[in-house]
């Protein structure tokens, strides 16, 4: 069974988004970098907790999964299952690339990002792995405890503006 969950303050105000409560619902994606042989390809994971109805979302990214794509499409299950048990205190990262990332979409649709140089400390902590496969793929349900700061560049001044995101809980699941 696949749930998704997000419990944490934002901003200074509580907020707790669950699957199946106001149309929610875990959605995972991935980045894929396919590289030409002999380099190595890449894949950042994604587990999103969102509404068709609302706008307020938090997706969180993992990455790099690299294999080699000349010979098989998508990273083994050994790979995949190996890359998440080894990466249980990740550091932030611009794009997932090498480490942790939150996205978090405001009431008004608009969309914060972490930073890999984020202020002041930010920290995150995947715990509770366990890797699951039934007839539609391969799945890794995790916990994920984190603390940071998500950005957002204002189009008109370029000013940044920043948002603080304190004692987050987000349980979900890639797929490979």
């Amino acid at each position: 069974e696949l749930k998704c969950n997000f419990e944490g303050i934002i901003n200074g105000t509580d907020v707790t988004l669950t699957q199946n409560v106001n149309g929610y619902y875990g959605w995972p994606t991935k980045a894929k970098f396919i590289a030409p042989p002999p380099d190595w390809s890449s894949a950042v994971y994604y587990s999103e907790i969102k509404s068709d109805t609302y706008p307020v979302s938090v997706k969180v990214g993992l990455g790099s999964v690299v294999w080699d794509a000349s010979t098989v499409s998508d990273p083994t299950l050994t790979l995949f299952n190996d890359f998440f048990l080894n990466n249980m205190t990740p550091a932030y990262s611009n794009l997932g690339e090498t480490g942790f990332e939150v996205y978090y979409r405001d009431a008004a649709g608009e969309i914060w990002v972490s930073k890999e140089t984020g202020f002041p400390v930010q920290n995150a902590m995947v715990s509770n792995i366990s890797q699951e496969s039934d007839a539609n793929g391969d799945f890794s349900k995790f916990s994920c405890n984190f603390n940071c700061y998500v950005y957002k560049q204002d189009a008109v001044t370029l000013a940044w503006d920043s948002v603080r995101i304190q004692n987050a809980v987000f349980k979900g699941w890639f797929k490979r």
